[in-house]
């Protein structure tokens, strides 16, 4: 198994298929899309629709709902906003159909391309994300889903005259492009941003947009502080060091105490209303920030000065706050609070030297090369508390890959791009063992992939009556997973092909049932064409045109199922 090891700091779910308005952004200004006045011009091949409807598979033409909410480009004219910006942030969803190619144009007149590329294993100038340099990976969806884009840009840099940098570009929540430095033609003090339809169609919504300033409108005031030299893990604080008035948030009152709980207390004074969050980098047990009274962060363990945020609406005025911070005596202490609000750049609240650099953390991955691997891990998904202890997680050279849950028979999440990142399985002691995807990943229900039912209404279970009974690896080393079910064996392999994971599933024996396929479940299944089903706003599901598919009522949502005869199979891509 080949790793690659850099030291580098460590730095939806469901979409309906039309989109029928806009939805606000975290701290994002909206541009309106009612119609098209948010822009210097109308143009005709620019158009304000409801939803809109691509099938991933050919280039017929898009199918609209009158309405609003959604920008609709074609090839012709650019179209540019009235607003005029300079640093920014930007974030919106867009939709491309089979063979589109656009730009979204930066102030600056720097390009950023939009593309059709999700099926294209390898970066180059027509990668989504493109701007001057290749992306990290392809993080591009297919035609037909709704992809994320997010970025942060300055359109000047000092020191560097005639510069302007792109800070940070994620695309379908994967980071692609970090610092990239790139030449203007002049100074821009603010400048407008411009679409742009080179081939294709491309649909725009939830343009989300941050203006950013350097204003400082909260700071910290009236600051006093005791320190207690009780044990770090303590409950009770008893051993009052020494006490306090300070003028920074610093750890550094400590005076070199080797372990300590340190309380804050002050006014947070705030000169402009709206919603602050507030971002805790610390290095010890706990961090805990109180706001009027208000829990704002309650944080624990922190080996490597990660970071965590909340967010309260302040108005104008003097707020009281409390902060609580513990250092291990094993580690050297770190303390900080950044603040950020709309349009304003983030900051610092804290002493420089109260934060010192942390020490480098080893990024560790694996990246299969001429055939698959497989790596055995805890996983824990998004919205559960325990670990699942029997996974598997197998990578593929052509960039398709997944996780199984043997206990349960369960395909857990599968995802494209860049391997796994095994960094919190062997660095140092590797205790939480987990594996994390380490590209664009579509959530999956979790549940086991296949049982034996009644009927077509008995509900799907949680975890099926299986037992895992071992995996075989074929020539070229793809697992096919055997599991024994209702007195046969079900044999399950997913094979990475060039445009998807194609699962095929295999009875042997005769089971004492109806064996059936949990193939998806969401808010939405929606039949695209014969064959083609799209999975809420997340991924498509091609199988037999005249496979028995069953679709039915799950809450307030769908499963979709599939009698399991002697072979059955189905293809999963986005």
């Amino acid at each position: 198994m080949q790793t690659l090891i850099n030291k580098l700091s460590l730095l939806f779910l469901s979409c309906p298929l039309v989109a029928l308005a806009q939805e606000q952004n975290g701290n994002y200004s909206m541009l309106p899309l009612k119609d098209l006045t948010a822009f210097e011009s109308s143009v005709p091949n620019w158009s304000v629709q409801g939803g809109v409807t691509i099938n991933p598979n050919n280039a017929s033409k898009p199918r609209f709902t009158a309405g609003e909410g959604i920008l609709i480009g074609t090839p012709g004219n650019l179209i540019t906003t009235k607003l005029k910006a300079a640093d920014l942030r930007l974030s919106m969803e867009f939709m491309v159909s089979p063979g589109a190619e656009g730009y979204i144009i930066l102030p600056g007149n720097q390009k950023l391309l939009i593309s059709d590329s999700g099926r294209k294993p390898a970066m180059d100038a027509h990668t989504s994300g493109y701007l001057g340099q290749f992306p990290t990976q392809n993080a591009a969806k297919v035609p037909g889903l709704w992809q994320t884009l997010e970025l942060a840009y300055d359109a000047s840099v000092p020191l560097l005259p005639q510069s302007g940098r792109l800070n940070k570009l994620s695309l379908n929540g994967v980071t692609v492009l970090e610092t990239v430095y790139l030449p203007l033609d002049k100074h821009v003090d603010s400048a407008p941003i411009s679409f742009e339809v080179k081939k294709g169609t491309i649909a725009f919504r939830n343009i989300g947009y941050q203006l950013l300033a350097s204003r400082k409108p909260a700071t910290l005031t009236d600051m006093s502080y005791k320190l207690y030299a009780d044990k770090w893990d303590s409950k009770t604080f008893e051993k009052l060091d020494h006490e306090g008035k300070a003028d920074a948030l610093t750890q550094e009152v400590s005076k070199g105490l080797r372990e300590f709980h340190l309380f804050y207390e002050g006014n947070i004074d705030i000169r402009e209303g709206g919603e602050y969050q507030f971002t805790s980098i610390y290095q010890g047990n706990v961090f805990t920030l109180d706001i009027d009274g208000k829990s704002v962060i309650q944080k624990g363990e922190s080996s490597s000065q990660e970071s965590h945020t909340g967010a309260i609406t302040l108005s104008p005025g003097k707020h009281p706050f409390k902060i609580h911070y513990s250092r291990f005596p094993w580690m050297r202490p770190a303390l900080g609070l950044r603040v950020e609000k709309a349009g304003i750049r983030s900051y610092d609240l804290h002493a420089l030297s109260s934060l010192p650099e942390p020490e480098p953390k080893p990024y560790i991955s694996v990246k299969p090369e001429m055939k698959p691997e497989m790596v055995r891990s805890f996983i824990l998904l998004d919205g559960e508390t325990s670990k699942r202890t029997h996974c598997i997680s197998v990578g593929n050279p052509q960039g398709w890959n997944y996780t199984v849950d043997l206990n349960r028979g369960a395909l857990l999440q599968a995802w494209k791009g860049q391997f796994a990142n095994v960094t919190e399985m062997w660095y140092q002691r590797g205790e939480p063992q987990l594996l994390y995807p380490a590209g664009l990943t579509v959530p999956v229900s979790g549940k086991s992939s296949f049982a034996i039912l009644a009927d077509n209404s008995t509900t799907w279970p949680d975890s099926s009556d299986i037992n895992f009974k071992g995996y075989q690896l074929d020539q070229g080393g793809t697992p096919t997973f055997k599991y024994a079910i209702g007195g046969a064996e079900i044999t399950d392999k997913l094979t990475s092909e060039y445009d998807g994971i194609t699962r095929t599933l295999q009875i042997n024996g005769t089971s004492q049932g109806n064996v059936y396929a949990l193939l998806a479940q969401g808010k939405d299944i929606v039949l695209i064409e014969k064959g083609l089903y799209q999975i809420d706003n997340r991924y498509f599901i091609r199988l037999d045109k005249k496979a028995q598919v069953i679709l039915r009522p799950k809450g307030d949502g769908k499963e979709m199922l599939l009698p399991v005869g002697r072979s059955s199979a189905y293809t999963m891509f986005w």
